[in-house]
C-alpha cells in the first residue's frame, strides 16, 4: 500500500510540474519538463486613416461609397484600419456680430452644415464600423436619410438624435473643424495617412486609394497585406 501511495504522489508531482513548466528534481535523477506554450498570433497593426469630407459633396459621396467602403469590406481591411471621419470639409466659422455667437458656414449651404453635424453626432455615439455603415447609407441621397437608413441597418440612433437636438451646430462641429482647418485643405474629400497630410498627392490618393493604403501600411509595419499586389 505504501508503495502505491508513493507512486501516486510521484505522478501527482510530475503532472503539476508539466502544468507549471518547472523542472522537478527527484532523488537520484532530474526530470526536465518543457512547457507547452500556446502562442497567440499578434493582433494586426492599424493604419491611421483620416477622411475629411462633406455630407453634400458629390466627390465625398463617390469616394466613400465607391472606394473606401469597397476597400474596407471587400479587402477586409477593417482589422488593419484606424478610421477617423471628419464631416467638415471646406466649411468655416465666424462670429455673428448681431448675436455675438459663433456661427458656421458650409460649402453647400446651411443644409450641409446640419447634415455634417448629424454625421458628427453619429460618429460620437456609435462605434466606428456602425457609424460608417450608417453614413455610407445616408450618402446615397442629398437629404436626411437617418430614419430610413437606421431602420434598414437596425441601429439605435436615439443618442445621435439627442446629440443633434440638444447642442448647437457650431458646437458639434467645433472639434472636427479644428482638425480640418489646420490642414488648409483645398479639395474635398481629403485623405490623410498617419497624420501626414500630403496636399499634392490628393488626386492620386483618391483615384488610387488601394495602392496608397498598401504602400503606407508596408511603410509603417513592414508588412505586405495579402490583398496588396
Amino acid at each position: 500500500m505504501n508503495k502505491i501511495c508513493g507512486v501516486l504522489c510521484a505522478l501527482s508531482v510530475l503532472l503539476i510540474s508539466f502544468a507549471s513548466g518547472k523542472t522537478v528534481e527527484r532523488p537520484g535523477n532530474v526530470t526536465e519538463v518543457t512547457p507547452t506554450s500556446t502562442t497567440t498570433p499578434p493582433s494586426p497593426g492599424k493604419l491611421l486613416l483620416a477622411i475629411h469630407y462633406e455630407a453634400l459633396c458629390p466627390d465625398s459621396m463617390y469616394f466613400i461609397r465607391r472606394r473606401l467602403y469597397d476597400a474596407l469590406n471587400s479587402y477586409n481591411w477593417w482589422p488593419n484600419t484606424d478610421l477617423k471621419l471628419y464631416p467638415f470639409g471646406k466649411a468655416g466659422f465666424y462670429n455673428n456680430t448681431a448675436t455675438g455667437e459663433l456661427q458656421v458656414f458650409c460649402q453647400h449651404g446651411d443644409e450641409e452644415c446640419e447634415l455634417n453635424a448629424l454625421h458628427a453626432c453619429i460618429i460620437e455615439t456609435l462605434d466606428i464600423q456602425n457609424a460608417f455603415k450608417l453614413i455610407y447609407c445616408m450618402l446615397r441621397s442629398y437629404s436626411n436619410q437617418l430614419n430610413k437608413c437606421s431602420r434598414e441597418l437596425n441601429l439605435d440612433v436615439s443618442k445621435a438624435r439627442e446629440c443633434k437636438a440638444s447642442r448647437k451646430t457650431p458646437e458639434i462641429l467645433a472639434p472636427y473643424g479644428k482638425e480640418t482647418l489646420k490642414l488648409g485643405i483645398s479639395f474635398v474629400p481629403s485623405i490623410v495617412f498617419e497624420n501626414d497630410f500630403n496636399p499634392y498627392e490628393q488626386s492620386s490618393i483618391r483615384y488610387n486609394f488601394e495602392r496608397f493604403f498598401c504602400k503606407e501600411y508596408l511603410k509603417k509595419f513592414n508588412i505586405k497585406l495579402p490583398t496588396c499586389d
